[in-house]
């Protein structure tokens, strides 16, 4: 374990206070708590795309992923049962999953160009470091077969891959949601096997880290690109007189 230095105690270095002046309450310390607002929306960007953008989450983002967790159709194509905690305990759970970010999992928020929050991505079961599993959530109904989750899931890879040193991703979707199955292909991935879990039958599928960022470079996901900012017409310098 490395040594923090903010932890020394150098005290030719330490300077003594001025006294306040009489009646000058003391100076509040600046507690951060959950509740803190984040400094600005800019600041949790993590990638931003044609159509969507990711950032990191935040306290109020508890109060939509309860509602789609306990939504029954979008629990189904996550091939979850319905969540059936009170609000207070998923809230527990959700800021625990807050503070485990990067300990083999981290969670993002997607949301649309115009800010509204639509769905999240993860990625989970990294320990070993050189595979991470991928799951995604397009949690309102009316934002689905736009090719959002399409997008979602090219920019996170791009993000994972640019900041860990994963060989492979992969994940897991029902066989017969074939709508999810065909934005995985367009995003890159590839079936490998079936998988038989309970009475669901689930199709594993990967892609490889450098054939993804060969395509990357070759142009495939270029749906994803942000658009190029527009240039300003050209107008010609008058000549001097």
């Amino acid at each position: 374990m490395g040594h923090d230095p903010r932890g020394a105690r150098t005290p030719h270095l330490r300077r003594r206070a001025k006294p306040r002046p009489r009646g000058c309450p003391p100076p509040r310390s600046r507690r951060v708590t959950l509740e803190t607002p984040p400094a600005g929306y800019d600041a949790l960007v993590v990638a931003r795309g044609r159509n969507v953008v990711l950032r990191r989450r935040r306290r109020e983002d508890a109060i939509d992923e309860y509602a789609w967790r306990r939504d029954p159709e979008t629990a189904r194509l996550n091939g979850q049962p319905p969540v059936s905690p009170s609000f207070a305990r998923f809230l527990d759970t959700f800021e625990q999953e807050w503070r485990l970010a990067g300990h083999g999992r981290d969670q993002l928020a997607i949301d649309t160009i115009a800010g509204e929050h639509i769905g999240t991505v993860m990625y989970y079961n990294a320990e070993s470091g050189d595979s991470a599993e991928l799951g995604i959530t397009i949690g309102d109904a009316r934002r689905r077969g736009q090719g959002l989750g399409r997008e979602a899931v090219v920019l996170f890879l791009r993000h994972l891959f640019a900041s860990h040193p994963f060989r492979e991703v992969y994940l897991h979707t029902l066989a017969d949601n074939l709508p999810a199955r065909r934005a995985f292909t367009a995003a890159g991935f590839s079936p490998t096997v079936a998988v038989q879990r309970g009475d669901d039958r689930y199709i594993r599928m990967e892609v490889r880290r450098e054939w993804w960022l060969l395509w990357d470079m070759e142009g495939r996901f270029a749906f994803a690109d942000p658009p190029a900012p527009e240039n300003p017409p050209f107008t010609p310098l008058s000549p001097r007189e």
